[in-house]
């Protein structure tokens, strides 16, 4: 049984706690908890009818789609409109079940509801549960762009149940390891060792998966809690980000976000030997272990030129050049404004065509 943490937050400390006897008892529990409704992914609420039935059962549920199109003003309004129905009050608390989409429309429509309601946080996939389901961030995709809304709303707490990472696919699987890799590179080293052993001693379901989880969360909480919004240190949390959101776009979001991560993570890396921050052979020991196990297929050109327009859209671009989290020989991350321009193109190109593996990824800048 992990130990529960304890986050610190300027809107009131939450705990994440470790759920002990799955699903089923995970629900009995919440169910009388005296939650005013949930709002359940429809595809977990298939997966597991019988375990959570105690819940969902209970109290009125709304059924959303986990979709990039639903993680939108459109897709939290009908959060908003589910509230109203049920009539909410400013001391109802909202349940989210499911993966950060799910938490991302929940948790901006409790932030915008009668000024903010308490909610809290049943994060069902290894991406959530290994990142978004703590630090307070909730975002939406505005005009077909990435995150581009959002506010900060703490979750009053978050309940982590391992079981449910049973039913997800090896790629979900994979998606959440980008994030916990992330993490592992912004933490102490040793940590991206452990990281490494476990999925060449086991696989993508090792049994060190759960520890794992709590280990990055751990990284995580010690970076929010010095800057919870995001003014100064907590922006090396975007490391891997910048382009990893744009893959996500040029993909039509058909690259999971934790792959796209992973696949931002060596980009900003190589860009980091390019710029001096990084030894090349340091780098390439992060590659070799970023391609095995963390391929990106590409159903759509991904240019240069592609990647540095959708970069210019980034919310941390601004005068023609953007804020990159660029790792250096000492360890450390770096933010380093990085011009939007035909060197940056150079780099970017010399890494589709030589690091990528993929013949689809090239052309012309």
């Amino acid at each position: 049984m992990l130990e529960p943490l304890l986050i610190q937050s300027g809107q009131g400390a939450y705990r994440v706690e470790f759920a002990a006897g799955g699903v089923a008892a995970l629900a009995a529990r919440l169910a009388g908890m005296g939650f005013s409704g949930v709002v359940a992914d429809r595809r977990v609420a298939g997966m597991y009818p019988d375990a959570l039935a105690p819940l969902l059962g209970a109290v009125p549920v709304l059924l959303a789609d986990a979709t990039e199109e639903e993680k939108t003003l459109a897709g939290s309004a009908k959060v908003l409109e589910f509230m109203q129905a049920n009539q909410f009050s400013r001391q109802s608390r909202l349940l989210a079940v499911g993966g950060g989409i799910i938490g991302d429309m929940a948790s901006f429509a409790a932030h915008v509801y009668h000024r903010g309601i308490r909610w809290e946080f049943v994060p069902t996939t290894l991406l959530a549960m290994s990142d978004s389901c703590i630090g307070a961030k909730c975002c939406l995709n505005f005009n077909r762009h990435k995150n581009q809304v959002g506010a900060f709303h703490a979750p009053s707490a978050v309940w982590i149940a391992p079981e449910f990472l049973d039913t997800l696919s090896d790629n979900d699987i994979r998606s959440g390891y980008g994030e916990i890799v992330k993490l592992s590179l912004t933490g102490p080293a040793v940590f991206f060792e452990e990281v490494r052993g476990a999925l060449e001693r086991g696989g993508l379901r090792n049994p060190e998966l759960p520890g794992l989880i709590r280990k990055g969360l751990r990284v995580k909480q010690a970076i929010i809690e010095q800057d919870e919004y995001e003014a100064g240190p907590r922006r090396i949390l975007n490391y891997g980000h910048t382009f990893g959101h744009v893959l996500e776009t040029l993909s039509g979001y058909g690259i999971p976000h934790g792959l796209a991560v992973a696949w931002g993570v060596d980009l900003a890396n190589w860009i980091a030997v390019k710029k001096g921050l990084l030894p090349e052979a340091e780098y390439a020991g992060i590659h070799a272990f970023v391609a095995r196990h963390f391929p990106v297929s590409y159903s759509r050109p991904v240019t240069a030129r592609g990647l540095v327009a959708g970069a210019a859209r980034d919310k941390k671009a601004a005068g023609g050049s953007v804020s990159l989290v660029l790792p250096a020989a000492s360890g450390e991350l770096r933010i380093v404004p990085t011009a939007l321009d035909g060197a940056l193109e150079e780099i970017l190109d010399a890494y589709l065509t030589t690091q990528c593996g993929q013949p689809a990824a090239r052309g012309s800048r």
